[in-house]
């Protein structure tokens, strides 16, 4: 237990760090995003549309759907005060809890060398990212490329992720 607690503990910092990387130094994720035209004015739309933090979709009712019209699927924060530290705290702890239960899961393994389980780990992280951000395309027409992208950097997350994981996580010993 002491090398699955250590697996994903390491494993939590490398994902957070790629995370820095994927959105902060390459320009992908905003390759794949629009500006609004006018930031402010849309901002005091939302406030004024939208005064309680929650998710809005546009149209609400589904015989709201028109031929041209626009829809909107939005998390909406009317007043949002970023904490930083608090922030950055949580999405690490997301992390070493996401690679503990993938840890978990390979260790239900049994009988896999190096490369069948780092093959396991981004198959993983294939499907947390085809099931996270799929339905989303499918449903709220997110773009295609955007999809991709959170798509490919869920499995380099967990690629990363699973050169220290399939190390130090064996699986069960065949009987």
């Amino acid at each position: 237990m002491k090398k699955v607690l250590m697996a994903s503990v390491v494993a939590g910092i490398i994902m957070f760090f790629w995370g820095f990387v994927s959105w902060t130094v390459l320009s992908w994720h905003q390759d794949v995003s629009h500006r609004f035209s006018d930031e402010a004015a849309m901002e005091a739309s939302i406030k004024a549309q939208a005064p309680e933090a929650g998710i809005y979709f546009l149209p609400f009712e589904e015989e709201g759907f028109k031929e041209g019209g626009a829809s909107m699927f939005a998390s909406i924060v009317p007043e949002y005060h970023l904490n930083m530290p608090v922030t950055l705290g949580v999405g690490l702890l997301c992390y070493i809890v996401s690679a503990f239960l993938v840890c978990l899961a390979l260790n239900m393994t049994s009988g896999l060398g190096y490369g069948q389980r780092l093959g396991y780990i981004c198959l993983i992280g294939l499907i947390i990212g085809f099931v996270g951000h799929f339905p989303y395309w499918n449903w709220m027409n997110f773009s295609t490329p955007y999809v991709l992208v959170m798509i490919v950097d869920s499995v380099i997350s967990w690629l990363l992720a699973g050169l220290v994981i399939a190390k130090w996580v064996e699986g069960r010993v065949q009987e």
